[in-house]
């Protein structure tokens, strides 16, 4: 059985070895291979000028919102194509129907990363007609897909069958590494930040501990994009000390920062995007680091007394300090870090490795395909 994957992403960002979404994708790619033949085409990223006619022509109804999709038999081989949501436009649609009329044998899988996901999306008059595009589109380029893969447990989506996942991680790729214990409480997060990250709320924890006269050494080690309205409480509640904007890290930096945390930040704002259950692939790769995670929205595989798993309210409060401190001493106080640490990755890598989390879509495959 042969097929492709095809990843278009929209941002540079998105793109590269640096980047968490590639990584993802290409763990997935290698996953399916252990089944059958699956093919990665990753596209490049998305140019503009910025130009105000560009600006103009991308809002009209009918034009490419995005990328100019043209189809041109790529795929005329194929068994099966498994794409990772792109933006909907009519130009997708047309490029979707011309996959069909060309090979009607094959097998469309279609994967929505997170959904709902029009929270995402803050509609103003900027942005009006394109979020009014994707809408009436999505639905039009559904009727081209066989199934959507989803990790939220939805049974259908736009009319059309779901493959419920939880996401996976490619646990060969990080080796655990030695950890070293010191007096400080070393805590990180790594992210694209939004706003529903929900990082503002450890913020607060950690200046009303402070304010309250809190003597635990804690560093919160802020790694990627930084929100400006965080690094002004960082300054207006003086937590220079204890909070280190790191900037978007990768590679060997980003694993020495890992390697110092004992705690990873997963979602701490689920509730402003509706989101009860973390599927996050940082939750994954806190793991395969052997680290235990702060969560209000309780990590899909998990049982929510899991002990290396800290559910704060699922609200907008701070996150209580005292409960995180008493959390960490329960955990590592009296025992072998590095014991910690290889318990909760074995643990995970036998329920989220990309090879089990990717065999139900294999699985769909192979008995549509017989």
């Amino acid at each position: 059985m042969k097929g492709y994957y095809l990843f278009a992403p929209v941002e540079k960002g998105n793109v590269g070895p640096d980047s968490g979404v590639e990584r993802k994708v290409r763990a997935q790619c290698k996953a399916l291979n252990e089944y059958l033949n699956c093919e990665l085409v990753i596209l490049p990223p998305v140019e503009y000028t910025g130009s105000l006619t560009e600006k103009i022509v991308r809002r009209l109804p009918f034009t490419a919102a995005w990328r100019k999709w043209k189809y041109e038999g790529e795929f005329d081989d194929a068994d099966f194509l498994y794409i990772r949501q792109v933006y909907h436009d009519a130009s997708f649609v047309r490029y979707l129907r011309a996959i069909r009329k060309r090979n009607p044998r094959i097998k469309v899988i279609y994967e929505i990363p997170t959904y709902p996901y029009d929270t995402e999306t803050t509609i103003s008059r900027a942005n009006a007609a394109f979020v009014a595009k994707e809408r009436r589109n999505r639905v039009k380029a559904a009727r081209f897909m066989d199934r959507i893969v989803t990790f939220y447990g939805q049974d259908s989506i736009w009319g059309v069958p779901c493959i419920s996942l939880i996401n996976g991680y490619d646990f060969s790729a990080v080796e655990l590494p030695e950890r070293v214990k010191t007096d400080t409480i070393h805590v990180i997060s790594v992210a694209l930040t939004a706003f529903w990250h929900g990082y503002d709320r450890f913020l607060a924890g950690l200046a009303a501990y402070y304010e309250n006269g809190g003597t635990e050494d804690i560093v919160y080690h802020y790694v990627g994009s930084v929100m400006p309205e965080h690094e002004q409480f960082v300054h207006d509640h003086h937590l220079e000390n204890h909070v280190i904007f790191h900037g978007k890290q990768s590679g060997e930096p980003l694993k020495a920062l890992l390697k110092e945390s004992f705690l990873g930040i997963d979602v701490l704002g689920g509730h402003r995007k509706n989101y009860p259950i973390s599927s996050s692939l940082k939750s994954r790769e806190y793991f395969a680091y052997g680290m235990p995670l702060i969560t209000s929205s309780p990590v899909d595989f998990l049982p929510k007394d899991y002990p290396f798993q800290f559910l704060a309210p699922y609200d907008d409060s701070p996150v209580d300090m005292e409960s995180v401190i008493r959390f960490y001493h329960g955990i590592y106080d009296g025992k072998d870090c590095n014991q910690v640490a290889a318990e909760i990755r074995t643990y995970a890598e036998a329920r989220c490795d990309m090879k089990i989390t990717m065999k139900p879509v294999a699985d769909w495959l192979m008995n549509e395909t017989k």
